[in-house]
């Protein structure tokens, strides 16, 4: 039972592995392209979690913490970069901010 059940999940993993990728090629903004490189990583980590209970196994458990770490800055990265790259931090809270206070 427990192996059909990881079976299921490793499935569905897969499924949105592959979304996350398809996502992250077509993403019509660089903000869609870093959740969906997020999900990517998260995916990734999940799936080898699920082999590392699969195969019995707690050797993997470095492997996931390297991963993940490296998931987190990544993503920090891309944040640090879109927000020095684009004109005031972000651009649309800033233009509703100054539509305001001219009303």
């Amino acid at each position: 039972m427990t192996e059909l059940l990881l079976q299921i999940a490793f499935a569905i993993l897969a499924a949105a592995l592959l979304l996350g990728f398809y996502r992250l090629a077509k993403g019509p903004t660089a903000v869609d392209r870093i959740l969906a490189f997020d999900a990517v990583v998260l995916c990734a980590v999940a799936m080898t979690v699920l082999l590392s209970r699969w195969w019995q196994s707690a050797h993997y458990m470095e492997l996931i913490l390297i991963v993940s770490t490296l998931g987190f800055f990544g993503a920090v990265a891309f944040v640090l970069f879109l927000q020095r790259s684009m004109p005031y931090g972000g651009g649309e809270e800033s233009e509703e901010s100054e539509n305001k206070e001219e009303r």
